[in-house]
């Protein structure tokens, strides 16, 4: 540590994000100020009581920031002194030490050599003359050849998408981004899960509309609970992911989706559908939109299949929103990438992308049967759900996600931090692991066996030790 020591008692982060759990848009603050140099090494940081009181949040949400940033290798607390950045070859070491972490937070397809199907059509697309027609510029809905390759992709019993209604997104969190604008008026409120995607709860605090939980069971939303909310609100919007909820994992039965869409019918609300895990469930369930068509927006993605940089999703519209949608994609992206699109149509029209849906399959397949051994006595008795890259495990009592999180991450596994999905008053029984991305099923394994190590040996967490 340095000597030449500044004393940043009264210091204060500009904004904490209030999209994510305090601890971690404190922490996120921190690493933020030290990084653009707001706090050099060696400075002296508050007390946390005293950042606690200025900020308005409690001691253990301070300590909780200041423990990470200590794992994480940018503070370090001195016996008697106090806590002080560290300087930067020492963070960088921590750094290096850190790429070996095993990443179970971030939901991305097992590696099943989709790299090199893309390089395959990349050298073909060289070759060709198609390449400069790649780069022109065409509608915003995308081009014609393009949205017909993915209306067929989309095609199942009960959803037959019509070509002249697919508008192509930069993924699906464009997509939910271009359906919000489509239905909500300004700061209007939209029905969600009591658990909820990552993602939306983000869109919620950058566009500053409100989102209101509705209660689930083990299929997902409970249509009373959803009857229920309508009324009491007057929300006119829901937003659902019906197959492999994220993060609960959860799937509706045919019988369920018929009564949510009864509600959607006869409340007379729009409906945002998020189907983009569906590709991974053997007998794909007809999506709630093929039960009610004119009142609902249907997002896919390809990203979930092939890799997370290949932001290419298909938004599927009742012929009402349809030049709406073209006028928010313009007024979001003006237009989507051609290339990418064609990359797409051709692994479509190869089988390609199919065989790659089903290679991601067995393999995720395989992993959550990893996740079922280990935490068997864990899990609720076995109910039929198919198995998608991510699995709810619920915490015994004497456990609460945030401590599990920490204890995790002290050994090198990330998971989902704690109160990401959670929605108003609702508490979060259990945590989301993501069980796909490059990590090796052997490497999955030990860190699964870890985890449920951890949850055998509860400790009482101490506050503030760094």
């Amino acid at each position: 540590m340095e000597h030449d020591e500044k004393d940043s008692s009264v210091w204060m982060p500009h904004a904490l994000d209030p999209a994510s759990p305090p601890y971690l848009a404190l922490l996120g603050a921190l690493e933020e100020d030290v990084r653009q140099g707001r706090l050099p090494a060696g400075t002296r940081l508050p007390p946390h009581r005293t950042l606690a009181a200025n900020l308005g949040i409690s001691i253990s949400t301070v300590s909780k920031a200041y423990r990470e940033a200590g794992a994480r290798g940018l503070i370090s607390g001195r016996t008697g002194q106090g806590t002080f950045v560290m300087p930067q070859t020492r963070r960088d070491g921590t750094a290096r030490e850190q790429t070996s972490e095993i990443n179970l937070g971030f939901n991305l397809a097992p590696h099943v050599q989709q790299r090199d199907a893309i390089r395959a059509i990349l050298g073909d697309l060289v070759r060709g003359r198609e390449l400069d027609d790649l780069f022109a510029y065409r509608s915003n809905q995308g081009v014609p050849e393009h949205r017909a390759e993915i209306a067929r992709w989309l095609r199942m019993p009960g959803f037959e998408p019509e070509p002249d209604l697919v508008v192509i997104t930069n993924g699906a969190q464009h997509g939910i981004d271009l359906a919000v604008q489509m239905l909500c008026r300004p700061g209007e409120a939209v029905l969600v899960e009591e658990l909820t995607y990552i993602g939306f709860r983000a869109l919620s605090s950058s566009h500053h509309f409100p989102i209101l939980p509705v209660a689930m069971d083990s299929e997902g939303l409970r249509p009373d609970a959803l009857e229920a909310a309508v009324a009491a609100s007057g929300a006119r919007v829901l937003y659902t992911m019906p197959t492999l909820q994220s993060p609960t994992a959860r799937t509706m039965s045919a019988a369920r989706r018929l009564a949510i869409a009864d509600i959607v019918r006869k409340r007379d609300l729009w409906l945002i559908e998020d189907d983009v895990y569906s590709f991974l469930v053997p007998s794909r369930p007809s999506p709630l939109a093929g039960l009610c068509p004119d009142r609902a927006i249907y997002l896919s993605s390809f990203a979930k299949i092939i890799e997370l940089g290949f932001r290419v999703g298909a938004m599927v519209v009742p012929p009402s929103l349809l030049e709406r949608a073209s006028e928010a994609v313009r007024a979001t992206a003006w237009t989507t990438a051609p290339l990418l699109a064609e990359i797409l149509a051709r692994m479509i029209r190869s089988g390609k992308l199919r065989e790659l849906a089903v290679a991601v399959a067995r393999e995720s397949s395989a992993r959550a049967a990893l996740f079922r051994r280990i935490f068997k006595h864990r899990l609720p008795p076995p109910d039929n759900q198919p198995t998608g890259y991510h699995a709810w495990l619920p915490l015994p009592p004497e456990w609460n996600p945030q401590d599990l999180f920490y204890r995790a991450r002290n050994l090198g596994i990330f998971i989902t931090p704690p109160g990401s999905a959670a929605v108003g008053n609702t508490t979060e029984p259990g945590v989301r692991l993501c069980l796909g991305g490059r990590t090796d099923r052997a490497e999955l394994e030990r860190a699964l066996l870890r985890i449920e190590e951890i949850l055998e040996h509860p400790q009482h967490p101490l506050l503030s030790v760094i």
